[in-house]
Parts: C-alpha cells; sequence; structure tokens
C-alpha cells in the first residue's frame, strides 16, 4: 500500500471532525481498511451520497494509526 503524506493528513482532519463524513472523502490509500472496519455499520444516504457517522469516523481514523504507527 502506497500512503502519501495527503491521506496522513486526511485521517488527521477527519480524527476531529463533528459531521457527517461521505464515504467517497476517504483516502483511497485505506478503502480496503475502510470497507473492513465499516462492515456491518450504519450509513446515511442523501443525494445519492454515501455518509457515515462521525464517532464512527474518529473510532476508524484511531483504529487506523493504532495499527500503522505500532
Amino acid at each position: 500500500m502506497f500512503v502519501t503524506k495527503q491521506d496522513i493528513l486526511t485521517l488527521n482532519v477527519l480524527s476531529t471532525t463533528e459531521v457527517f463524513v461521505a464515504v467517497d472523502s476517504t483516502p483511497v490509500a485505506f478503502k480496503k481498511d475502510f470497507q473492513m472496519f465499516f462492515f456491518g455499520k450504519t450509513f446515511i444516504k442523501k443525494d445519492n451520497t454515501l455518509f457515515a457517522y462521525p464517532h464512527d469516523i474518529k473510532k476508524w481514523t484511531r483504529f487506523m494509526f493504532n495499527k500503522y504507527n505500532g
């Protein structure tokens, strides 16, 4: 997996979000991890776009930092 500095910065921004996050805005490098983590979780659909809850996104970013930091 090739992770860029922009991917890390995006995760940092997502870790402090207070609003719904569009699933398409997650970094491409982490799509497989995102899909595995969010399997079975609830999404919201608005205007043909899927959104994840901020609390779930925060948990996912914490998981990602722990997974790739250790």
